[in-house]
């Protein structure tokens, strides 16, 4: 303690600090051996212990424990190894749609103008509203039937 400056080594050789501090550590040390008893060893400790020694006969030895880890642990790799390779295609697939669309859109502009390709856009969106609507007044149809229908 002799890097602390003046002030706060007093106040730490204060009979307060100390006190708090050991009341601290034997309010931690009482709580921590109430975790013990109520939680840790009714539900941990005696069913492990009770698996273990129910198992004591037939327990597998060390080395297929640690070769069925590494297995583990190689297949996981594996399929982490193929879920990368396969988002990557799938990625790839998506963008190049993405960027080959745009790209055929900007052409199809530059070939027939402005105008008519605004006139056929607006022609397209009718269409495709034209076929949202039937989609919905069919479907609210069908749901006025079934609840007539009960």
């Amino acid at each position: 303690m002799d890097f602390l400056p003046e002030n706060l080594q007093t106040i730490l050789q204060n009979t307060t600090i100390t006190y708090l501090q050991s009341t601290t550590q034997a309010h931690l040390s009482s709580r921590l051996s109430e975790l013990r008893t109520a939680i840790l060893q009714p539900y941990l400790i005696e069913p492990l212990s009770t698996l273990l020694t129910s198992y004591s006969g037939a327990m597998p030895d060390l080395l297929s424990i640690c070769l069925l880890a590494i297995i583990i642990l190689v297949s996981l790799k594996i399929l982490d190894y193929a879920f990368r390779m396969i988002m990557f295609w799938v990625v790839l697939a998506f963008r190049l749609v993405f960027w080959g669309s745009l790209i055929g859109v900007g052409y199809y502009v530059y070939r027939v103008g402005v105008e008519d390709a605004a006139r056929d856009a607006g022609w397209l969106f009718g269409v495709v509203m034209g076929f949202v609507g039937d989609y919905v007044e069919k479907s609210q149809g069908r749901a006025a039937a079934y609840v007539g229908g009960k």
